[in-house]
């Protein structure tokens, strides 16, 4: 038996909840792999772009998962942290049902999202927005092979964006599309030590 009552399924992974909410089923909010940021991103002296590598181990930790359950779905990313003092400012929705994705779909944090806001469900609906981008707190360590890596990921919220750092597949979806995986990557081998606690949005 599902878990939500709704109205009327738009796709096999939108529906309209009885109340006029949007539930958005099985959306990649996250993914293993590298991502290339600006050395000024990270606080590194001097120009050009890093890789900085998220492990399987980090991306589907128990508690990095559980950091993402009930957290805010915003239109956007806000210029600060989502609290329970600006929630009712920022949210247009919530996170739920955060799990690891299985088989093609294993490299990706899975969730579903409802979302609240008439503005943003119009967005979703019409595709001018899709894609899909967390905003978490991290700190990057430098690992013994001299790569820099994040680690301790801890959800703040999910943002609706119109382009995302994680790339096109990270996004919601119909039923006429389907997640593309990336798997070429360019490797930058000068790293400055950097170990930090920073606030990252993935944008």
């Amino acid at each position: 038996m599902s878990k939500y009552y709704y109205a009327s399924k738009i796709s096999d992974n939108i529906s309209v909840m009885d109340n006029g909410c949007l539930i958005c089923f099985n959306v990649p909010i996250a993914r293993t792999g590298v991502y290339k940021y600006l050395r000024e991103e990270l606080g590194l002296d001097g120009q050009g772009i890093v890789n900085v590598y998220r492990t399987p181990e980090e991306v589907f930790s128990k508690v990095a998962i559980a950091s993402f359950e009930g957290k805010a779905f915003t239109d956007t990313h806000p210029a600060v942290d989502v609290t329970s003092d600006n929630w009712s400012i920022y949210s247009k929705g919530e996170i739920t049902n955060v799990r690891r994705g299985s088989g093609d779909q294993s490299i990706y944090l899975l969730a579903d999202i409802i979302v609240r806001d008439p503005i943003v469900i119009d967005e979703i609906q019409s595709g001018v927005k899709r894609e899909i981008s967390s905003g978490y707190n991290c700190c990057y360590i430098e690992g013994k092979d001299g790569k820099i890596y994040q680690k301790d990921i801890r959800g703040n919220h999910v943002a609706l964006v119109q382009a995302g750092r994680a790339g096109s597949h990270v996004r919601i979806n119909d039923a006429k599309q389907r997640p593309e995986v990336t798997t070429k990557y360019k490797f930058i081998k000068q790293l400055d030590k950097a170990v930090q606690n920073c606030y990252f949005v993935e944008k």
